[in-house]
């Protein structure tokens, strides 16, 4: 009797959580978004975790690389790092950036964000190829608030792996601080909500690394995405 009872209790746990959706990353990933070299529709890189995970590096001291933007350009490619660049009396100064294969080992192209200091304008020449080429970047974001974080602006380019960069920069101040970020590094899990109770259902699952559209949030587990009265079922 005693088995029986536990099987049945297992059963029923069994069908309880099936119905709730499974308790690790299930539900279909797309990946759409992967494919390009920048998300389709990012328009900004502010509330996302990419951005968090800039601020922390922002605020560790231990991650902090003084260069001199002024003589020479030194290289920032070093990841998980901030950098405090020094700049000419004008506000000038350039760093080289070489971009590594992330999305997969045959990538080709990367997206970077460069998380800033101050309200900075960023060229990015590629010196890789004759003649040079100068790029603008294709997502400028301002006024980035994340609690005490020094980084208030991000700068996206998309870039040749293996090629060198050289980022020109020029700032109101003698000084910027930059923390370099790859996109596909940062991709956060959002979840489709239609009923806009702010559950998502569990599946599919998107990955973002810009700031996610409107309709999307972090949390799933809603049973009936068509009833913003249930959710978290």
């Amino acid at each position: 009797m005693k088995l029986t009872q536990r099987t049945l209790f297992s059963a029923f746990l069994g069908l309880s959580l099936a119905a709730c959706g499974p308790m690790d990353d299930a539900g279909q990933d797309f990946t759409s978004e992967q494919e390009q070299p920048l998300e389709a529709t990012c328009t900004s890189v502010d509330n996302t975790a990419m951005t968090t995970h800039a601020c922390a590096h922002a605020s560790n001291p231990g991650d902090n690389v003084n260069v001199n933007g002024v003589t020479g350009a030194p290289d920032i490619s070093t990841q998980h790092k901030h950098y405090t660049v020094t700049l000419s009396g004008s506000g000038t100064g350039k760093v080289t950036y070489i971009p590594v294969a992330r999305a997969s080992a045959g990538s080709t192209v990367e997206s970077v964000a460069f998380y800033a200091t101050q309200n900075v304008t960023i060229t990015a020449v590629d010196k890789s190829v004759t003649p040079n080429v100068t790029l603008t970047a294709l997502v400028s974001t301002n006024g980035i608030t994340e609690g005490t974080c020094t980084l208030h602006y991000a700068r996206v380019f998309d870039l040749t792996v293996g090629h060198t960069y050289e980022l020109n920069i020029t700032a109101p101040t003698t000084s910027v601080g930059i923390v370099p970020e790859y996109l596909y590094d940062n991709r956060g899990r959002y979840y489709r909500d239609a009923d806009g109770d702010g559950y998502g259902a569990n599946s599919p699952l998107y990955r973002f690394a810009c700031e996610a559209p409107t309709g999307y949030v972090t949390q799933r587990f809603d049973c009936d995405d068509t009833n913003p009265a249930i959710f978290n079922c």
